[in-house]
């Protein structure tokens, strides 16, 4: 095994499944690698039934970047410790992206079936991309719109992301952090997180620092003083003190008040100070100590709750009154712990501007043909009101939208569900962009994600153009997606014509 070559950044394209080869290898051999492929990556369910965040297209657009800036002679080395097919070995080390990438960005609100990322490339270029789209893009969006589903929940409590170490591997526990920042959290624990994307990281203390100053009672103060001194002037100076290694009632509280005062730690404090608890009856045990230190006159020390918090639990503390200042959440939204498969899809839709479509007995797996892009409507008071699936070609209805004309929208599977849009009664935006064009990255727009605190402002400004009703997790208020009239007719005609042959 040549460990060099698997440490390299070309890994990442390769990161895929032998069939999108063989399968390329035979487009090669019939003389098909230059025919114009489209394919969308959507999604067809979320867990709540509602919308999911965007989260990864500027880790798709640099994979492409390193497909397109790795040298020939490094991606034959690669190529030919995998393939046997010479020929193939030989087209692939000179292969680049030539085409577009076209994607809603990150920070997006987004529902089921909804191109995401369309792929318009030569069709070895947009084949071999399938496996490594979906892979960075199920696991940014699972967490990405996880955190949203906890953060809505714990709002206007802030909740940060603590759960690296549950994390499945590095990308996981770096690009999730990022993710779970875009889909609503307030800050998260992990250093190489904070070194590419320049988002501080946050932490407390460990049990184990604690233990590591002995055993009882004068052991932890020992510790909480210790801990006080050396980080009261750092620049990261949050000086919260993690109070149930032993007792948080009886000792920990009562410890921590000592420290604070000893340390002349008082509400004049410039920084974060405060207490966490990680274990027991949080809801009684925040009660009892916010008490406690309000009588001693730390009315501005914060309490953070953990211990395997979700949106449910943080519900069940909201409703029994805890007190709390942060929430610390881990695996939940680390691997998207009760839905931590996304479920992400890769579908060719067109080739040489001929439309394809896959049908099956399972409804929900019949794709929408054509080359699309997607529009998102708002009601007068500003809400968004329903989503338009339109042809980017000779699409009527999107004419008559980008026209503020009268139009009507349906639902695809009840026609008799249909509302009538008045001209001048609504505002629209388009919610797909060009980010890659004739294999070249449009700067302007990529350098807004890599500004992951834009993204997620974005995604709070998105979301709050959503009613309360859709954005409950308990059976969400459904929203319209709706597919133009020109594309259900291109849908259902290609469905007939299957059916009739």
């Amino acid at each position: 095994m040549n460990n060099e070559l698997i440490l390299t950044e070309f890994a990442r394209v390769i990161n895929s499944d032998r069939y999108q080869y063989t399968e390329s290898d035979i487009f090669l051999m019939e003389n098909m690698q230059n025919k114009v492929a489209v394919f969308d990556m959507f999604f067809r369910k979320t867990e709540d039934g509602g919308f999911a965040v965007v989260s990864g297209i500027q880790e798709v657009i640099h994979l492409i970047e390193i497909l397109n800036n790795t040298p020939e002679e490094e991606k034959k080395k690669y190529f030919s410790k995998i393939l046997e097919e010479q020929h193939l070995i030989e087209f692939l080390s000179k292969l680049k992206f030539t085409g577009d990438l076209y994607a809603l960005r990150d920070g997006e609100i987004v529902y089921p079936n909804e191109p995401i990322i369309t792929i318009k490339a030569p069709l070895i270029q947009a084949k071999i991309l399938e496996t490594p789209i979906l892979n960075i893009m199920n696991m940014n969006m699972a967490i990405a719109t996880k955190a949203s589903m906890i953060t809505r929940v714990a709002a206007p409590i802030k909740v940060l992301a603590f759960g690296s170490r549950r994390a499945h591997g590095f990308d996981s526990a770096v690009e999730g952090n990022k993710a779970a920042i875009i889909g609503g959290c307030f800050g998260h624990s992990n250093l190489m997180t904070e070194y590419k994307y320049g988002l501080p990281s946050n932490g407390t203390m460990s049990h184990s620092y604690i233990q590591a100053f002995g055993v009882g009672v004068e052991a932890e103060k020992i510790a909480f003083k210790t801990f006080i001194t050396h980080r009261r002037e750092r620049k990261n100076n949050s000086l919260i003190l993690l109070i149930d290694t032993y007792d948080a009632i009886n000792i920990g509280i009562e410890n921590a008040i000592k420290a604070f005062k000893e340390c002349g730690i008082d509400d004049n404090y410039q920084g974060i100070y405060g207490i966490r608890l990680d274990s027991g009856d949080l809801a009684y045990q925040s009660k009892k100590c916010r008490k406690r230190l309000d009588e001693e006159g730390f009315t501005k020390a914060k309490i953070t709750l953990t211990n395997g918090l979700d949106e449910k639990l943080i519900r069940s503390l909201k409703e029994q009154g805890a007190c709390v200042d942060m929430y610390g959440v881990g695996d939940a939204i680390a691997v998207s712990k009760s839905f931590p498969c996304f479920g992400g899809v890769y579908k060719i839709v067109e080739l040489d501007e001929e439309p394809l479509i896959k049908i099956s007995g399972d409804v929900i797996k019949i794709s929408n043909p054509g080359f699309k892009e997607v529009y998102r409507i708002f009601d007068k008071e500003g809400f968004a009101y329903a989503d338009l699936i339109t042809l980017v070609k000779n699409d009527e209805d999107k004419e008559k939208l980008t026209a503020n004309k009268e139009f009507s929208i349906r639902d695809e599977k009840y026609e008799f569900k249909s509302s009538l849009l008045k001209k001048d009664s609504y505002s629209y935006k388009k919610l797909t962009n060009i980010y890659i064009e004739n294999g070249n990255i449009i700067e302007n727009l990529y350098s807004e994600l890599l500004d992951v605190k834009k993204s997620q402002n974005y995604y709070f400004d998105t979301l709050g153009k959503i009613s309360p009703e859709r954005k409950r997790l308990e059976n969400p208020h459904s929203y319209k997606v709706d597919l133009s009239s020109d594309l259900l007719k291109l849908k259902y005609g290609l469905i007939n014509k299957i059916k009739n042959v």
